[in-house]
C-alpha cells in the first residue's frame, strides 16, 4: 500500500450532492420562529472537499449544479475555498436543495427541501473518467446510496472507475437511524465497504456494519471486510486509525462541542490529506482527531467552522490528547 500512497499533486475529489444550509441567526430560535437565518453551502461530500483543501490537499468536486441562484452562490463558495469545481456538470432544469437546522437542548434538527433538488439528479454518465482518473484518491458518503436510483448508480460508476484507474476509493457510511432495519440498504453500505480502501465511520456505525460490539473485533471485521484503512471515530472519546498491522489510539479531546456538522466529513478529509502525505501512523491519528474536534467548535461548516491547516496544527503542538499505538494483539488486551 506504500507504493500507491504517493506524494504527487494529485487531487481528492468528494462525489456528491450540495446543498444550502439554513441556521439559525440567533440563539434559541426553531425552525418554526420567524427569524434571520445565515445562509451556507453544505452537503455532506461539499464539506469534505472544503475540508481536504483548507488542510492542505487539493480538494475537488464531482456533482451537480442548476444555473439559480443559489447553485452559483454554492459554486463560487467552493471556489473560494480552493475547491476545483471541474467535475461538476450543469441543468437548466431544477434548483438546489435546501437544509433547515435548529439547536435543541436534545440536539441538532434538519428539516430538508430536497425533493427532485438538481443536486440528486446526478448521472453515471455525468462522471468523466479521465477527471477521476487524475485524482489520487475518491470519497462519498453513504447516505447516497438511498437518496435516488441514478445517484446510486452515479457512486457505483466512481467505485468501477476507481478501481479501473488504481484511485484510492474512500469511504464515510454515514449511516442513518432509519436504514438500521432496512437490509437492503445495509447490504448496499457493507458492499461499498467491500470495494473501499479507507473507510471512516462512526464507532455506532462500524457496530451496526460488523454486527460486533468490541472495537478490536470491529476492527478486524471491517479489515476482513477489505479497507486496508480503518478510521473510527468516538465522538469525545477520540479515534483510532488502524492501517498495516498496528493501530493507533487518539485520546478524547476535552472541547465543548458547538455543533457537530461537517466534523466527520472534516475527519475523513484529514484522513485522506494525511494518508496522502505518508504521515506516521500517530501524526495521522492527532491530525484528525484535532481537525475533526475543531469543526464542532462552531455553528455551521463550510466557511464558518471547519479549521484550516495551520490552525489544526497549531491545535496539535497544544498537546490536547495522547496518542498509543498498538499492534493487533496487544490491542486485544488494552481497548
Amino acid at each position: 500500500m506504500a507504493e500507491k500512497f504517493m506524494t504527487e499533486n494529485k487531487p481528492i475529489v468528494a462525489l456528491g450532492e450540495l446543498l444550502v444550509d439554513l441556521i439559525p441567526g440567533k440563539e434559541g430560535m426553531l425552525i418554526e420562529d420567524a427569524g434571520p437565518v445565515i445562509k451556507t453551502a453544505s452537503g455532506s461530500a461539499g464539506i469534505f472537499a472544503c475540508a481536504v483543501s483548507l488542510l492542505g490537499g487539493n480538494g475537488a468536486f464531482i456533482g451537480k449544479l442548476g444555473r439559480d441562484k443559489l447553485s452559483q452562490m454554492v459554486l463560487k463558495t467552493l471556489q473560494a475555498q480552493g475547491v476545483d469545481t471541474g467535475g461538476i456538470s450543469y441543468s437548466e432544469e431544477g434548483q438546489l436543495g435546501l437544509a433547515f437546522l435548529e439547536y435543541t437542548a436534545e440536539g441538532r434538527n434538519y428539516q430538508y427541501y430536497r425533493k427532485n433538488s438538481v443536486g440528486s439528479r446526478l448521472k453515471p454518465e455525468d462522471l468523466d473518467e479521465k477527471y477521476i482518473a487524475s485524482a489520487w484518491g475518491v470519497h462519498f458518503p453513504g447516505m447516497l446510496l438511498e437518496l435516488n436510483e441514478t445517484m446510486r448508480e452515479s457512486c457505483y460508476q466512481l467505485i468501477k472507475l476507481a478501481k479501473k484507474n488504481n484511485v484510492y476509493l474512500s469511504f464515510d457510511p454515514n449511516i442513518r437511524t432509519e436504514l438500521t432495519e432496512n437490509a437492503e440498504a445495509l447490504d448496499r453500505l457493507r458492499y461499498v465497504v467491500s470495494q473501499a480502501d479507507i473507510v471512516s465511520p462512526t464507532l455506532e456505525e462500524a457496530q451496526i456494519l460488523t454486527q460486533c460490539s468490541e472495537i478490536k473485533d470491529v476492527i478486524r471485521e471491517l479489515h476482513n471486510m477489505g479497507p486496508e484503512v480503518v478510521a473510527i471515530t468516538r465522538d469525545k472519546d477520540g479515534a483510532v486509525i488502524s492501517k498495516g498491522g498496528s493501530v493507533a489510539v487518539a485520546e478524547g479531546i476535552n472541547e465543548k462541542a458547538i455543533d457537530p456538522t461537517g466534523a466527520g466529513d472534516t475527519f475523513a478529509a484529514a484522513l485522506c490529506v494525511g494518508l496522502k502525505e505518508q504521515f506516521p501512523l500517530d501524526k495521522l491519528a492527532l491530525f484528525c482527531n484535532c481537525a475533526g474536534t475543531l469543526a464542532v467548535k462552531n455553528h455551521g461548516a463550510i466557511g464558518m467552522a471547519i479549521p484550516d491547516r495551520k490552525e489544526t496544527e497549531n491545535y496539535m503542538r497544544r498537546a490536547v490528547c495522547a496518542v498509543k499505538i498498538y499492534d493487533e494483539q496487544t490491542l486485544q488486551r488494552q481497548i
